[in-house]
């Protein structure tokens, strides 16, 4: 009994020395705000305030993702041809990102790979497809407007990957969210053109990844560290998924034929086994192709006052 103390309360004392060094480095970035450096002096910023190589890339990446502004305007003119493709390009280049603090995505990419490059840390960037809530499958030979780039870094001997443009929620959970992504998460959203970026032992193909399901991060972020799973039987569907201790959110599925109108599942029944919650409804109502959707919610008491907090299209999938 005393050893499990003693390891939780090390594990207690990491997690927090870890969230502290992040919000020393966060600490460090706003610092420079007043500064007007260009961009050597913040790389020599950087480096007189830190040494370590994960610390190193975590405050670039912090900078990035809070002090570059996702460039709409540019974006939009590139595809009304206001602006030739070569004047696009030239806006993404680090060192005009930096200096009008906006950029799209490889603007992003190119920039952190600069900081990386500068620091010595081992970096690429990588270029490929994500799907989100506009987009759920994608179609290469389509969808050039969900091109997208992003970074994976070296640090001991390990890649890991790095989306600085997603980076830029102002909830602290999603920014911290998209360093480091775990590979088996990443694959999620973003599909990179070399499959060996995906990072797993086994890379998907187009095809499974269009099958798979596509999870926001607030499905993580709220407890669940699993991705559910769709099973079956001769005569039911199982949406499966973890049944978490104390868990204060509930979770709803709807199900459409043309994946613009959802419906509740009329006979689905809640089944919690083995530490896993199932719900089971029969085959006979759905379609050779159908969609679903997953929504989850939150009711609680705060103060005196009855609130909820919901999140819709959290989980998206199809069969």
């Amino acid at each position: 009994m005393k050893r499990t103390v003693c390891i939780t309360f090390f594990i207690f004392i990491l997690i927090n020395s870890v969230f502290s060094q992040n919000e020393s480095i966060k600490t460090l970035v706003e610092k420079t705000n007043v500064l007007n450096l260009d961009i050597w002096e913040l790389t020599e910023f950087a480096q007189r305030h830190l040494d370590d190589k994960e610390q190193l890339a975590r405050f670039f990446y912090y900078w990035t993702s809070t002090n570059i502004t996702y460039d709409h305007k540019s974006l939009n003119e590139k595809t009304e041809g206001i602006i030739s493709l070569d004047e696009y390009i030239n806006r993404q280049d680090e060192h005009q990102v930096y200096e009008n603090r906006k950029g799209v995505c490889a603007g992003y990419s190119n920039l952190f790979k600069w900081f990386m490059d500068e620091v010595d840390i081992e970096v690429v960037k990588i270029s490929g497809h994500i799907r989100d809530e506009r987009n759920h499958y994608v179609e290469l030979t389509k969808d050039d407007n969900f091109r997208h780039a992003w970074n994976a870094i070296k640090l001991n001997n390990k890649w890991i990957l790095i989306d600085s443009t997603w980076g830029t929620s102002e909830e602290k959970e999603t920014s911290e969210f998209y360093f480091d992504i775990k590979p088996e998460l990443s694959i999620i959203t973003h599909y990179p053109e070399d499959r060996k970026w995906q990072l797993l032992k086994e890379p998907l193909t187009l095809e499974e990844f269009n099958k798979s399901q596509f999870v926001k991060p607030i499905w993580f972020m709220v407890g669940f560290t699993e991705i559910p799973k769709l099973m079956a039987d001769q005569k039911f569907y199982y949406f499966t998924f973890q049944d978490i201790p104390d868990n204060k959110w509930s979770v709803s599925l709807k199900m459409s034929t043309d994946n613009i109108n959802f419906e509740p599942i009329s006979d689905i029944k809640v089944i919690d086994q083995d530490r896993l919650t199932y719900f089971r409804f029969g085959k006979a109502q759905v379609p050779k192709t159908a969609y679903f959707k997953v929504k989850i919610a939150k009711f609680e008491y705060v103060g005196n006052q009855y609130t909820k907090i919901e999140y819709k299209d959290v989980v998206n999938f199809k069969i």
